[in-house]
């Protein structure tokens, strides 16, 4: 494993360049975004020592397949239901003409015992404190979840100096979300967490307004 990490019921592990985060809230557990990679996913699984039937929800930060391309697959191996907004429905369309062009995904299918823009008392039942936030940026499907601890879990979010220009505005509002949610440290798919003061100094610099969440 190239990273990974323990911290308070927060498991991080990785495969190939994306990290993913598995979340206890004691009554099982949540998995933040899977790849296309099922041998290496259940692999780290095992290293853990932790069965598949253990993850009983599945929410994925945007539909891009090295982040979602195993959704539907470890739904029907472990009977997990799916947490998804509104917001993210239009682009399974985009996942499913790479599976058909690419092969080795599954398209998601959205069943009705899935969650359908999950509340934060849906979340409490999982016993886990926290709530959906839409940030896109990378994408516009993009979402976080923020955790009443300040954990918050943002996907592919660039830092606003890290993105086009066309998209710093709509970043910036995005991270200025995070701000007012009251997230303090970020979990991302492809770089170690890192603190709200280090994402406050990018806001500081490419965003009119910068922080004041």
């Amino acid at each position: 494993m190239s990273y990974s990490e323990y911290m308070e019921n927060i498991l991080t592990f990785t495969v190939r360049s994306t990290h993913f985060f598995l979340i206890d809230g004691g009554k099982g557990k949540l998995l933040i975004d899977a790849g296309w990679e099922m041998n290496e996913f259940s692999a780290q699984l095992k290293a853990y020592k932790i069965p598949i039937t253990d993850v009983r929800w599945i929410l994925f930060t945007h539909h891009h397949p090295d982040h979602a391309g195993l959704v539907q697959q470890i739904k029907e191996l472990s009977g997990a239901k799916l947490l998804i907004q509104s917001c993210q429905i239009p682009y399974l369309k985009e996942l499913e003409m790479f599976a058909a062009r690419k092969g080795g995904v599954k398209p998601i299918n959205v069943e009705e015992s899935d969650l359908l823009n999950p509340s934060r008392g849906d979340f409490a039942r999982m016993g886990i404190h926290g709530e959906v936030v839409e940030t896109p940026g990378h994408s516009p499907d993009s979402i976080s979840l923020v955790l009443d601890s300040g954990a918050a879990f943002i996907g592919d979010l660039p830092l606003p100096g890290m993105t086009a220009e066309e998209q710093i505005e709509e970043t910036c509002q995005s991270w200025k979300r995070l701000f007012e949610r009251g997230a303090q440290r970020f979990f991302h798919s492809h770089s170690g967490p890192f603190t709200v003061d280090h994402a406050r100094q990018a806001l500081d610099e490419y965003c009119p307004g910068p922080g004041q969440g």
